[in-house]
């Protein structure tokens, strides 16, 4: 149940100007356990199998909201990571969670590699979803790598610098794809939906929400009828622009980056964000991580068993990951027991001036 976002906004209330104390959003949480479950039930292929235009329309549509949003949400963190002044110690925990999975899936993509050119491209772009993880890892390095051009060279413009670069980059994704969606010339996917044209400029969208967040609270951010009424524009605009794609080009073709999910998915988390819920009787980020990383094997397996239906193979995709967090939660590995309060003595302040 959803309780008024007055009630968040008290809890982020200022220390003092520009410091906030850290608690946990567990909106945030909420809205990551969902949207692992939608890439779970998209690689189940189902809406492939069924595809109609009006499947089209959410598959091709709504549900490309799900990759910029984990992006804004990861960007998001690195900022608070960036302001404690962890932000290279963030950009190894996530390249030690995309090697250690890219070696759990190892048995999955050994067979593509044929030699060291092979096997570089391979770990580059990831195996199969793992293209995320690689993705996030080339975004964070950016930003982490612009700040510092700009702190050395231009220090006023420092954000005005991250803020063109993304739409650069988002721009140059963007025309990429609809020049391959249009035929004239040949251009594979990992040529647009990759770290740098798809990734980067959603992490520097939540990179800088971040920055807006620890500078001034939960009141920076628009009004939420303004973010909710964004949010529903722009899942029409998804859908328009999705319908607009199969009519063009058939239902046959994949639209990876529309451009209304430069609406879509920053509404979306500005609305979540703003958004105050309970607190889970369990920890949901390890569930929704574990989900995310399982799902792919989970499905392998679930298939090889000879299970086919939907409901079989969402069970298998959400059920066993789900099973194996909670497994480790008792077994207090780190990251997956009970969450630790936050808030005692831990502060975000906004990037301080250079």
């Amino acid at each position: 149940m959803l309780v008024r976002s007055s009630s968040l906004v008290a809890k982020l209330a200022p220390v003092r100007v520009g410091v906030f104390a850290l608690h946990r959003i567990h909106s945030l949480d909420y809205l990551k356990l969902g949207l692992a479950v939608l890439v779970a039930f998209a690689h189940t292929y189902w809406l492939q199998s069924h595809m109609t235009p009006q499947l089209f329309m959410i598959g091709n549509g709504l549900m490309r909201v799900m990759v910029p949003t984990f992006c804004i949400v990861a960007g998001y963190f690195l900022y608070s990571a960036v302001a404690r002044g962890k932000g290279n110690k963030w950009l190894a925990r996530v390249a030690a969670l995309y090697l250690f999975w890219m070696a759990v899936y190892l048995p999955f993509w050994m067979d593509q590699v044929h030699g060291l050119v092979s096997l570089l491209k391979t770990l580059a772009w990831g195996y199969f979803h793992l293209w995320f993880m690689a993705g996030i890892l080339v975004a964070g390095a950016v930003v982490l790598l612009l700040r510092g051009f700009a702190r050395r060279v231009a220090p006023a413009y420092e954000y005005r610098i991250l803020l063109a670069a993304a739409a650069v980059c988002a721009a140059i994704g963007l025309v990429l794809q609809y020049v391959a969606l249009s035929g004239i010339m040949q251009i594979g996917v990992k040529k647009f939906s990759n770290g740098l044209f798809m990734c980067f400029p959603f992490v520097a969208i939540g990179y800088l929400c971040g920055r807006r967040v620890a500078r001034l609270g939960l009141q920076g951010l628009p009004p939420r009828r303004l973010a909710l009424a964004a949010t529903a524009a722009g899942a029409g605009l998804l859908m328009a622009e999705a319908w607009l794609v199969q009519a063009w080009r058939s239902d046959q073709v994949m639209l990876d980056i529309p451009i209304s999910s430069y609406v879509a998915a920053p509404a979306l988390f500005v609305a979540v964000l703003g958004t105050a819920m309970p607190q889970p009787p369990i920890r949901l980020d390890p569930i929704s991580a574990m989900i995310y990383f399982m799902h792919v094997m989970a499905l392998h397996l679930a298939r090889l068993l000879g299970f086919e239906h939907l409901g079989e193979l969402m069970l298998f995709a959400v059920g066993l990951p789900t099973l194996a967090a909670m497994l480790l939660g008792r077994l207090r590995i780190p990251g997956f027991g009970k969450e630790r309060t936050r808030g005692q003595g831990e502060q975000t302040r906004p990037d301080p001036a250079p």
